[in-house]
């Protein structure tokens, strides 16, 4: 997986004063949890953006105040208008305990059916796995050149050594659509 650094800081106080003073500072509240303690922190608004306002998932080695964890971002609260981040939580995360994270999915080849007058429509962007940090690839790649017009690929072709996916293996991963152009020309056929 990819990795990315952030600064951040502890803060004392918590509660919606304290939170509405840092987003007004350009800062975002959030938390660290691991398994018995939760450490509440700020990150800074532009740093932050890197690792939540993309399709790709990040280990991030968060730098609070001196002391460096690799997390991984586990929640992230945004406004309902305006889409800025609110809030931010973090999972400490360790090689010997697996984590669920979702990874982006890239459709890899040109299905036969496209070649045909098809369209290769995507239905799931992300799916939830299971894994050791470590050995959690950037994403999931799925062969769909075997594809013909009208099939579908479900979430149970996709494969990936060491990584258990939990998105339900029946969900559809991408279908070639006949258009309604091409469906019409082959009936009066």
């Amino acid at each position: 997986m990819k990795t990315t650094e952030l600064k951040a800081h502890k803060r004392e106080n918590v509660g919606k004063r304290t939170a509405k003073d840092l987003r007004a500072a350009g800062n975002i509240p959030g938390v660290v949890y691991d398994e018995q303690n939760a450490t509440h922190i700020y990150i800074s608004a532009k740093d932050a953006a890197k690792v939540l306002y993309t399709p790709e998932t990040y280990i991030v080695k968060l730098e609070v105040d001196g002391a460096v964890t690799e997390a991984i971002v586990r929640d992230a609260e945004y406004h309902p208008v305006t889409e800025k981040i609110l809030h931010v939580e973090f999972l400490k995360i360790s090689d010997n305990k697996k984590v669920k994270l979702t990874l982006p999915v890239r459709l890899k080849g040109v299905p036969v059916g496209v070649t045909k007058g098809g369209k290769l429509t995507p239905k799931v962007r992300k799916l939830m796995v299971k894994g050791i940090p470590s050995k959690l690839p950037d994403l999931i790649e799925v062969e769909v050149s075997h594809l013909d017009l009208g099939q579908t690929i479900k979430v149970g072709h996709a494969k990936v050594d060491g990584v258990e996916i939990l998105t339900s293996p029946s969900a559809a991963l991408a279908s070639v659509e006949i258009p309604r152009a091409l469906r019409s020309a082959t009936t009066k056929a």
